[in-house]
């Protein structure tokens, strides 16, 4: 038997850390924190934490790796298996969460040197995707990519006997990065962690696409301005492409950290798609033209920010930070927010107690423009969730990365839906420090 403890991430978005323990070996699969209040961290053991065998990172998002130094605080000492891709991203997620502390007042509950502790192994140093390998004595580990920004993975292990699947964050529906099918490499799983975000939610990307194209159009046409405030990775170059192929006449303003978001992509293209669509164009291809076009609007400072928003009427601006937390993100809405012509257009997750929260809570309290939600898909929704557990059939399946409310729903209908087809299979929906035995 081996047992599966929640430190975070399921039941919640954040924090996602999972326990998978047997006699004799321990490995924790990511170790994140929570953006809410003054930040959340996993619900750590600190007697099992130096037994820990293994640790594994699937991305770099603060949710999934920013609470990595506290292990090594409370006695951990071996490494952290990740993409080589990954590793050289988290330290600018170390320094995000840095600043969000001091602003919230309160210390890090790590060192300096804790976070100087770290030890990387890469993944895809030590073998290719979709091939096993020997990540401890006893712990064989096969990783994949799963779609979800560059550097992300999913993974499969096999541990005395049994086999694990973690989703990390999925996406089959990238229009910029590759993935890859787990289910060519695995025909039935013990265990399966599964990404579950977008709970009950069938939309298609396209879905996503066309509800947004409506909300930017209708702005545009009435005269109004738009800003998207998005991740600086992943997400956040999606849209941006997709924006420009989009609005070809429409002027569209870019902050810097966006295009050297891009031009990483460009450096790692083995995270890639190999083709966009239907004519077979490779991603390099289209991504390169964009780059060096000379009609980008790249502000400099803020006077030459202040400068297009006085000069251009209909536009677009994309600026990072999708929380809207920084400084920067709300400069901009300081400047859109007295006409009510304009939109600010949130497309992920807005955690408690972020601006980004507060404006879709209470958007006439702080001024007269537009705001909306109107999401693009990084995550899994219903039917995605459901094709992973007939593609991977799994014993048990855990869903994962969001409220326990909305994951009680999707299981409900999962139960209806995929479990009727085979009593063999289980769908659980868990909470922070629960626990499954498998």
């Amino acid at each position: 038997m081996m047992k599966l403890k929640v430190w975070g991430g399921a039941g919640e978005h954040g924090r996602s850390a999972y326990v998978l323990s047997s006699n004799q070996i321990h490995l924790l699969l990511d170790c994140g924190v929570k953006r809410e209040g003054t930040g959340e961290y996993p619900l750590m053991e600190p007697e099992l934490v130096p037994r820990l065998t293994a640790v594994f990172l699937s991305h770099a998002h603060e949710d999934h790796s920013v609470a990595i130094p506290l292990l090594y605080g409370m006695g951990y000492e071996g490494e952290v298996w990740t993409t080589q891709e990954t590793a050289s991203q988290v330290g600018g997620y170390f320094e995000s969460w840095r600043a969000f502390a001091k602003q919230c007042g309160t210390a890090l509950p790590y060192t300096d040197a804790d976070y100087r502790s770290i030890r990387y192994r890469f993944l895809d140093k030590e073998a290719d995707k979709l091939t096993w390998f020997e990540a401890a004595p006893g712990v064989q580990v096969m990783w994949g990519r799963s779609g979800h920004m560059a550097g992300s993975v999913w993974l499969l292990l096999r541990v005395e006997g049994k086999t694990i699947f973690y989703s990390g964050d999925y996406t089959a529906e990238s229009m910029l990065l590759g993935d890859d099918s787990p289910g060519s490499s695995a025909s039935y799983a013990d265990l399966a962690i599964i990404d579950a975000a977008y709970s009950t939610d069938r939309d298609s990307q396209q879905d996503k696409l066309n509800t947004l194209e409506a909300a930017i159009s209708s702005t545009i046409l009435g005269g109004g301005k738009v800003l998207l405030p998005v991740p600086a990775t992943g997400r956040g170059q999606e849209m941006l492409l997709w924006a420009y192929t989009t609005y070809r006449d429409c002027p569209i303003v870019i902050e810097q950290g966006l295009l050297d978001g891009m031009e990483r992509l460009l450096r790692y293209p083995e995270w890639l798609r190999q083709h966009a669509d239907c004519t077979g164009q490779e991603i390099v291809d289209q991504l390169e033209p964009f780059l060096h076009r000379n009609d980008l609007l790249v502000p400099e400072n803020e006077g030459q920010r202040s400068y297009w928003l006085r000069t251009l009427n209909a536009s677009i601006w994309f600026t990072t930070d999708g929380m809207m937390q920084s400084q920067l993100a709300r400069w901009y809405y300081d400047q859109l927010r007295d006409d009510s012509r304009n939109l600010v257009l949130l497309t992920g997750h807005a955690a408690k107690g972020t601006f980004a929260e507060q404006l879709l809570q209470e958007p006439s309290k702080y001024g007269d423009c537009d705001v909306q939600k109107r999401r693009y898909k990084v995550h899994q929704g219903y039917e995605d969730v459901r094709r992973m557990i007939s593609t991977i059939p799994a014993r048990h399946n855990v869903l994962v990365h969001a409220a326990k409310e909305e994951t009680d729903q999707l299981r409900q209908q999962l139960l209806q839906d995929v479990a009727a087809q085979s009593t063999q299979i289980q769908i659980h929906s868990l909470s922070a420090s629960e626990e499954l035995w498998f």
